[in-house]
């Protein structure tokens, strides 16, 4: 049962909302070099995304053991559900800012 008093108040940080944007518009699997760059981060605040991420089931990583070697990152059913949501809720705030 949700208790007020006993429960922090449920955020995604900025850095996270960018990945699941990113992942969102793209439909595919990035490398962490894609999402650094498509997401404008330091490799500090995008590594605690990517665990933030992670360990709400959000997204899923992937090892590529080719040549060149690289982790994949990619949404899981749960992650396109709320990145879809994330991407309408950026949309109506655009929306709003446009209409001042």
């Amino acid at each position: 049962m949700f208790s007020i008093t006993s429960e922090k108040p449920f955020a995604l940080s900025e850095v996270a909302q960018r990945v699941l944007i990113v992942l969102g518009r793209e439909n595919r699997g990035l490398t962490v070099r894609e999402l650094v760059e498509k997401t404008d981060t330091n490799s500090g605040s995008r590594k605690r995304a990517l665990e933030e991420l992670t360990e709400l089931k959000l997204i899923k990583e992937e090892k590529v053991n080719v040549f060149p070697y690289r982790r994949l990152i990619s949404l899981t059913e749960l992650g396109k559900e709320v990145a879809k949501r994330v991407i309408e809720i950026e949309e109506l705030i655009k929306k709003v800012r446009t209409n001042d």
